[in-house]
């Protein structure tokens, strides 16, 4: 229980701070008053719904089944990464990539730690195998680790170019693919019987790790890449 406890604290503060993040932006972004709390108010409730979509479908024990096309890459990884799409392609947006700090989205990868002690809880409970941890294949725990140095000798006290911002991000995505990787093929690519999906990896609240947790730190990086390319890092 603890551990579904902590899963279920870490979606709502995560939804809550990158809805904090938005708003506060939009105010230098957005000068009509009335677009501005427009899209404060749809920015919130986009984030409550998904959160309400991803428990809402979990619980209904769909992604405990092992069935192609798989169920979890289709139904809660492609909305978001087709959200993404939408977001980075869309001029009505340009403005609030541009008026965001290049430090907040690195800074926002911390929560990367918190991401792998929760795996590892999981790990700990036989819902995943040791290899999709930080004691196996997965080094994603050292992005989280080195985001908060990253940012602030990037941008508080520069002492990093945009070369090295640039691979960090790079190696932040392919850390994601690595540990992605590892839990897809435990879910739909060994026999029924060994499948994680069966020990609770396809039930609420773990399905915000990819509903949720793995979606955001795509984001991040991408925005973080997206804004280094409009906008110089200084």
């Amino acid at each position: 229980m603890m551990l579904q406890a902590c899963f279920i604290v870490l979606a709502l503060a995560l939804v809550i701070l990158v809805y904090m993040m938005t708003a506060r932006e939009s105010l230098n972004a957005i000068t009509d008053s009335q677009k501005q709390k427009r899209f404060i108010q749809r920015t919130g409730l986009a984030l409550v719904v998904w959160l309400i979509y991803v428990s809402a479908i979990s619980v209904t024990g769909i992604f405990e089944k092992i069935s192609f096309p798989p169920r979890i890459p289709l139904l809660l990884v492609l909305p978001t990464f087709l959200f993404f799409l939408y977001f980075f392609t869309n001029k009505k947006f340009k403005t609030i990539i541009d008026h965001t700090p290049h430090s907040w989205p690195v800074f926002f990868q911390s929560f990367r730690i918190i991401v792998e002690l929760l795996i590892w809880g999981m790990f700990m409970a036989g819902i995943v195998p040791q290899s999709a941890t930080f004691e196996g294949h997965n080094f994603d725990i050292l992005i989280g680790l080195t985001a908060p140095l990253i940012a602030f000798f990037t941008f508080v006290k520069p002492k990093i170019g945009k070369s090295l911002f640039i691979l960090w991000n790079i190696a932040g995505l392919a850390t994601l693919l690595i540990v992605v990787y590892i839990l897809m093929r435990h879910s739909y690519f060994l026999s029924e019987n060994y499948s994680i999906l069966h020990k609770g990896f396809g039930a609420f609240p773990y399905t915000f790790l990819a509903g949720l947790f793995m979606p955001l730190a795509v984001f991040m990086h991408i925005f973080s890449l997206v804004k280094a390319g409009r906008k110089p890092i200084e």
